[in-house]
């Protein structure tokens, strides 16, 4: 029987020296100084949420050189389950919530107390908290041990970090970044076709 492997990309982020003055202060309360973070398809559909805005699932480049790529490879069924969770989240307008995204650093990660129901269920959401959802909704086993609502960036980053299941990939703008100077060559760039 062969396996069909795909590959789900989470997209890390440390602020920039414009970034927002939120972006600064939710990194510089994590150890790895990360202030966000996406989830990424083959197909360049990206999930998350940014403060103040609404989920969203769209085309991302990645060309924000500020962005740390970790790439799993996963089965056909939690790459669709992934995919079906964050398209329907987008659909539901779920909004950002600021006080759900603080409590995750200042609550503790074994008995949290505040929003602690699912983001559909609630309303409202922030980066790490859906992402993390959408990953065990999906049965990605490096987030089983994961509390969404006590999830930060950095806990997200901790544990995919180190996944047996990481491969060396990237969002095609930054192969074709490589490819064009040089560094690696065109039969050195893996794709996949669905």
């Amino acid at each position: 029987m062969k396996h069909s492997h795909r590959m789900l990309t989470l997209a890390f982020v440390r602020p920039g020296e414009n970034d927002p003055t939120f972006n600064h202060i939710v990194a510089r309360m994590c150890k790895h100084g990360i202030c966000h973070s996406e989830l990424v398809f083959e197909d360049n559909m990206a999930f998350s949420i940014y403060a103040g805005q609404k989920v969203f699932f769209k085309p991302r480049t990645f060309s924000n050189p500020d962005y740390e790529l970790i790439s799993l490879a996963v089965s056909q069924s939690e790459y669709q389950n992934a995919y079906g969770f964050c398209k329907q989240s987008a659909e539901n307008e779920i909004g950002f919530t600021d006080i759900g995204m603080l409590a995750a650093y200042f609550q503790p990660k074994g008995c949290p107390c505040i929003n602690t129901s699912a983001s559909v269920v609630t309303g409202h959401t922030f980066c790490s908290k859906i992402v993390t959802e959408a990953l065990q909704f999906a049965g990605v086993q490096e987030a089983d041990f994961l509390t969404p609502c006590t999830t930060t960036p950095s806990c997200l980053y901790d544990a995919v970090k180190d996944s047996q299941r990481k491969l060396l990939g990237s969002v095609p703008y930054k192969c074709e970044q490589l490819r064009h100077s040089g560094v690696i060559s065109n039969r050195q760039i893996l794709t996949h076709t669905t």
